[in-house]
């Protein structure tokens, strides 16, 4: 069973489709029901950074085997500091990071209960570069890297691995809101000035899956772009 976090964005709308033949696959959404009904999908409603709603949500996810959590859920909030107001970002503190502290500590259970589990986090190389404007955002996704490396010295002796997958430039909803010269900006930073696709990602989950051996690691997706 793969759960997955962020379904509504648009690499998580386009990704259950490559999961689902893998793996039954359990994708949370919060605001946005993905229209379709896709067969080896079931969706549930869920606020991640309600503690009482995750604790509805672990009701609701029945006991498999073998578990595969994705965290791909994740907000950003472009601005200078000092322009933020702290409802922004407790915002993305809460989505980013908090929600996966509280979601990963409910979801282990059930791994250590089966004795195997793969836990997969989402970061990006933006937030490593430390682009302007991005405090928030940088902080909250580098903290996955300590977050991850703890849980893989924790539990790997359960045959649980936890690992990070480092996004570039992806030929996504975000991708696309951009202005012309930003989007042409990015295809001159990849040497073969192509986006990633979410086909792409599926690869590189499968991997991790089937491979126990990469644990407490981060895998970069960005084209050689960094």
């Amino acid at each position: 069973m793969i759960i997955i976090t962020g379904v509504s964005g648009g690499i998580g709308s386009e990704l259950v489709y490559h999961l689902k033949k893998f793996d039954k696959v359990i994708g949370i959404y919060n605001k946005v029901k993905p229209k379709k009904k896709i067969s080896n999908v079931e969706f549930i409603k869920c606020d991640i950074t309600n503690k009482k709603q995750l604790q509805n949500l672990e009701k609701k996810i029945k006991f498999d085997k073998f578990i595969t959590f994705l965290s791909l859920a994740g907000t950003k909030n472009d601005n200078l500091l000092i322009n933020q107001n702290f409802n922004q970002i407790d915002q993305t503190i809460n989505v980013n990071i908090r929600s996966n502290i509280f979601l990963t500590k409910l979801i282990i259970n059930k791994m250590i209960f089966s004795k195997w589990g793969r836990i997969i986090f989402f970061s990006s190389t933006g937030a490593l570069r430390g682009d302007v404007g991005t405090s928030a955002y940088s902080a909250s996704k580098t903290a996955l890297y300590g977050l991850s490396k703890v849980i893989s010295k924790e539990y790997g002796k359960y045959n649980i691995t936890s690992n990070i997958i480092n996004l570039g430039a992806f030929n996504s909803g975000m991708y696309k809101k951009l202005s012309s010269k930003n989007k042409n900006k990015i295809l001159k930073n990849l040497p073969n000035s192509k986006l990633g696709k979410s086909r792409d990602i599926a690869l590189a989950i499968k991997f991790i899956i089937d491979c126990g051996f990469v644990n407490g690691s981060v895998i970069k997706l960005d084209g050689g772009a960094n």
